[in-house]
């Protein structure tokens, strides 16, 4: 964790200053997206001389199958009721390309989201659900996750669609609901690619389709739309409660 968060604070620094300093801001968040993963697979070959743990294998295709369908669920869910229900609206001018977005863009987001991955899930939830039960691992791993955000919403790079308090309030109970599901899925799987999937898609669909989709129609709408908006919030939470329920499904550790 130290180690991330070392290597953490350059890319904070270089992703607010991006523009003076004249550095593509995709290159630097590809870089910040991967400090968790190179300082877990340093960890590991610093302390186990093996990556194995990290979980490389596919596994069972039904895994990464569903955590990719996840994120399109329950997000056309949650969007869908705030169009229907007039809290936001839709956006006639936005047009996309299936192909780049569902392609491109799921290859894009993969190899971004593989760098967190393997550091939040391919290191840190396997080995908390070693000494710790899951609802313990989930809650830490949770509150971590949310924490390594907060730099890039303080400084209005990430998420800056509210009031500073509840965005960053919504933001810790959705990344922390959300670390359930996606981490039941890695130690349900054994594998790291369910979780690189749902976080890939998570990204890809809600910022680059849901979000640009939908437009404000009342001083209501920034806490309605987007990842911290309040439906979302409410699924990622009810999500969390069926994967907590079904923690007993899982190989080995404290079920509590």
């Amino acid at each position: 964790l130290i180690l991330t968060f070392l290597l953490s604070s350059i890319g904070y620094y270089l992703i607010v200053r991006s523009r003076d300093l004249g550095l593509n801001p995709s290159l630097v968040l590809f870089y910040l997206m991967w400090c968790p993963g190179v300082s877990g697979i340093t960890t590991y070959l610093i302390y186990e001389k093996s990556l194995s743990g990290i979980g490389w294998r596919l596994g069972r295709i039904k895994w990464s199958v569903l955590a990719y369908s996840l994120p399109i669920g329950y997000a056309a869910g949650a969007y869908g009721i705030v169009w229907l229900s007039g809290l936001a609206g839709i956006n006639p001018n936005y047009h996309f390309d299936p192909f780049k977005l569902i392609v491109i863009g799921t290859l894009f987001n993969v190899a971004f989201a593989s760098g967190e991955e393997i550091g939040w899930r391919g290191f840190l939830v396997p080995q908390l659900y070693k000494v710790t039960n899951f609802t313990a691992t989930c809650l830490i791993t949770g509150i971590i996750w949310s924490v390594w955000h907060f730099p890039l919403i303080i400084y209005g790079v990430y998420l800056a669609t509210m009031p500073m308090a509840p965005q960053l309030l919504l933001f810790v109970v959705t990344v922390t609901s959300m670390t359930f599901t996606i981490s039941w899925l890695r130690l349900k799987s054994g594998s790291i690619w369910p979780a690189i999937l749902l976080h890939a898609s998570h990204n890809l669909y809600i910022q680059s389709l849901f979000d640009p989709l939908t437009t404000e129609t009342s001083s209501l709408s920034k806490y309605i739309v987007g990842e911290s908006g309040i439906p979302l919030t409410i699924v990622f939470i009810a999500l969390a409660v069926v994967f907590w329920r079904l923690r007993k499904r899982l190989p080995e550790g404290r079920q509590s």
